[in-house]
């Protein structure tokens, strides 16, 4: 007779994720042991097990849920009828009001992804090209005479952008949404109009 899935499955599964985040964060995903996972989530070696074969499957699928969501509210942001510069504005409010509350996965992918086999690090390395690959479109349309043909200069425009929004949980990380909305105006502020536009 097949295991019955508990009616509370799913949120100790999150909880095992969340707190598995912080300490693959804190203290490196390398150093964490299954055994400190189960004792910061208050439960047994054995639970975790019930739900990861591994630490590398806790860390995939932090890491898969953070990029694939973060790639679908980008990417599927409504913008017909609207211009390229107000689109690009929201792009970046809404970058950044994504990235609130998910300070330990943003460290993730930047320090332990390379820790995955590879087939899992393609699958969320495509998630990461899919929106700079969609940022790198948006800013194409501000200014195609720019970057006519000139994919080197459009890339490093693009990652110069995801630059200035990447690290701003490392000197700002109590910003509540009014912060990270006001930001987002100096960005664009900075990349539509320059310094004298400020």
């Amino acid at each position: 007779m097949a295991r019955t899935i508990a009616k509370d499955y799913d949120a100790k599964r999150q909880i095992i994720l969340d707190r598995a985040a912080g300490l693959f964060a804190d203290e490196g995903f390398d150093r964490a042991s299954v055994s400190r996972i189960a004792q910061a989530c208050e439960i047994s070696k054995a639970n975790i097990y019930h739900y990861y074969s591994s630490k590398d499957d806790i860390l995939f699928d932090i890491l898969d849920n953070y990029l694939s969501g973060l790639r679908d509210r980008i990417c599927g942001l409504p913008h017909e009828d609207l211009s390229p510069e107000t689109r690009f504005q929201q792009m970046v409010v809404e970058i950044l009001l994504a990235y609130q509350g998910a300070d330990n996965e943003h460290r993730l992918q930047v320090g332990s992804l390379g820790f995955l086999p590879d087939a899992q690090q393609d699958i969320l390395r495509a998630y990461q090209r899919d929106l700079v690959r969609h940022a790198g479109d948006l800013i194409a349309d501000i200014a195609p005479q720019v970057f006519d043909g000139d994919k080197a200069k459009l890339r490093a425009t693009t990652m110069s952008v995801f630059g200035m929004l990447n690290w701003f949980y490392m000197w700002n990380k109590a910003a509540d949404s009014r912060a990270r909305a006001d930001y987002a105006n100096l960005v664009c502020g900075l990349c539509l109009r320059g310094i004298p536009g400020l």
